[in-house]
């Protein structure tokens, strides 16, 4: 499950069905941005970059209730902060993995 349900039903209850689809769409438009960003980073071994991209997506992840999703970011975001290089392109292919789950499950309960 990619998608805490508790937490998500807080934020519905705090904000509304239809914010919470704003933001949803909010999230997605840049998420799909920073995405890219997040490859080429990896590609080029811009850590700094990495690191930032990686905590800018595990936040905004984890605000939408997108808990298993924030913490691959997460785990990028401290190798990246660390210097360690080696993991990332495996950590990018979770990523966007579970990006997709994430997103539908999403789309399935908003």
């Amino acid at each position: 499950m990619s998608v805490d349900h508790v937490q998500l039903k807080s934020l519905m209850d705090i904000i509304g069905r239809d914010t919470l689809s704003r933001v949803k769409q909010s999230y997605f438009n840049d998420s799909q941005a920073k995405l890219v960003s997040l490859k080429t980073a990896i590609e080029t071994q811009d850590l700094h970059q990495v690191e930032q991209l990686s905590h800018s997506l595990k936040s905004s992840s984890s605000n939408l209730a997108l808990s298993t999703l924030a913490g691959v970011f997460a785990h990028m975001e401290s190798d990246a902060s660390q210097g360690q290089a080696e993991n990332l392109s495996n950590l990018y292919q979770s990523a966007v993995d579970e990006y997709g789950q994430a997103i539908a499950e999403l789309d399935t309960l908003i």
